[in-house]
């Protein structure tokens, strides 16, 4: 624009000259600050952001919320042996073949699944009466009276989980007294692919939730009534 006029001075009459010179010169001021606005927005934006990651990594971590119990280690043979006798109940003959075993052997570990099943108890009411027992119990308050329930869980918890692990390995043991060498280690190879399946797929479990204070106390206000408070 400005070429124009100086190229051309005399084409435009005093009238228009002046407006033109006004309008452009203040274009060019406008556009100026715009572009040192979107500058300064920009360095202030990164700044912004710089100053987000350090409140991040100065921040405390927020807790996780579980929303389901995974299945501890203590419980990875029953569920692999419980999925083994639900193929053997759909699936017989490809079982058998995969077990290397006759039509009376898998009977026969069909038999002794079952019966390990049919005896086998979570104890999930014992679990929940130990930590409501322990919540009524305390002389703590606020998250450590909750701290003090959820141990309780765990600690009866750990009892039955053990006694499940233990357990299951008596099984087993049971089911390589009816099968061949060839078949154990057909069985093995089974129960080790399975085990590395439920290990790395994260399988859930029944239970209550308390892994940790946020979601433990939720299960405490659940299950548990305020006895103490009552009392008071």
């Amino acid at each position: 624009m400005s070429a124009f006029i100086q190229a051309h001075p005399r084409s435009m009459s005093s009238r228009f000259y002046i407006p033109w010179v006004l309008m452009f010169t203040a274009a060019t001021s406008m556009a100026q600050q715009d572009a040192a606005a979107t500058d300064a927005d920009l360095v202030k934006g990164v700044l912004n952001q710089g100053q987000r990651m350090e409140a991040v990594r100065a921040g405390t971590a927020r807790e996780v919320k579980v929303i389901a119990s995974t299945l501890a280690r203590q419980e990875i043979d029953r569920t692999v042996l419980n999925r083994l006798m639900q193929e053997i109940a759909s699936s017989p003959e490809l079982t058998r073949r995969r077990l290397g075993v006759d039509e009376n052997q898998l009977q026969n570990i069909f038999i002794t699944l079952s019966n390990a099943r049919s005896f086998i108890n979570d104890s999930e009411m014992a679990n929940i009466r130990a930590m409501c027992r322990a919540w009524d119990r305390s002389v703590q308050t606020g998250d450590d009276r909750i701290r003090e329930a959820l141990g309780a869980y765990s600690k009866r918890q750990r009892l039955t989980l053990d006694f499940i692990e233990k357990y299951y390995r008596v099984v087993l043991g049971d089911i390589d007294s009816l099968i061949s060498d060839e078949s154990k280690t057909l069985l093995a190879d089974y129960m080790n692919d399975r085990r590395r399946r439920m290990a790395n797929a994260g399988a859930t479990t029944t239970g209550a939730i308390v892994q940790n204070l946020g979601s433990g106390t939720e299960t405490v206000r659940f299950h548990c009534r305020d006895q103490r408070a009552s009392r008071d």
